[in-house]
């Protein structure tokens, strides 16, 4: 792995424990009396309950701002690869956006672990026994798939780069001997004087 792979991995696992601790365990104030939720809503505003169990449009609220937050976390993730990969190889690039995505993969997937449970506690009033987990209905979540898609499509910016640059390469070779030989006439024909009685003696000796 490369070392921006690696760190981009040791901060999401501290992301992970921050999210459940500033915003996940906010929500168990639905769950006494008096209790109140006030949390970000990861589009520029608060979410805001108080006095009502959780359950019908809060745990929809609920759902949406953490796909909100994971698809917000997904693209940001991307960026800094892009950004702090930019002087590596293109082939180390490219085979680093594994390492990415799968970080991501394991980040997602602990982000849903924990809200899952979440989500069963905050219905049964911190008692989680006896509640069904929740299933997300047609059309919600999905980042899984955006992880994919952006992986994707960076590869295959990568791979058109390294297709520019192996065209490239052999243009490249002839514009350098190009100027090398017009940087270098006097010691072209100096080789030259040298070489040719060379090669006339040696075809001479080795022929006739």
């Amino acid at each position: 792995m490369t070392p921006v792979e690696l760190s981009i991995d040791a901060e999401l696992n501290v992301e992970i424990q921050r999210f459940d601790n500033d915003w996940l365990f906010k929500w168990h104030g639905m769950t006494y009396e008096g209790g109140k939720t006030d949390v970000e809503d990861f589009r520029g505003g608060r979410i805001h309950f108080a006095g009502i169990k959780f359950g019908g449009q809060p745990q929809t609220i609920y759902w949406q701002a953490i796909d909100r937050y994971l698809r917000q976390k997904t693209h940001a993730v991307f960026k800094q690869w892009d950004t702090e990969t930019q002087n590596y190889p293109l082939a180390t690039r490219r085979a680093s956006i594994d390492g990415i995505e799968r970080a991501l993969g394991r980040f997602i997937a602990q982000i849903l672990s924990r809200a899952l449970e979440t989500d069963k506690r905050l219905r049964g009033s911190g008692n989680p026994q006896n509640v069904m987990p929740y299933t997300p209905p047609p059309g919600q979540g999905g980042v899984g798939g955006e992880v994919a898609y952006l992986a994707a499509a960076h590869r295959a910016l990568i791979d058109q780069a390294i297709k520019e640059q192996q065209a490239q390469t052999p243009r490249s070779y002839w514009k350098w001997l190009e100027t090398f030989y017009a940087n270098n006439k006097g010691l072209t024909w100096l080789c030259t004087a040298i070489l040719v009685p060379v090669i006339g003696f040696a075809w001479h000796y080795f022929f006739n």
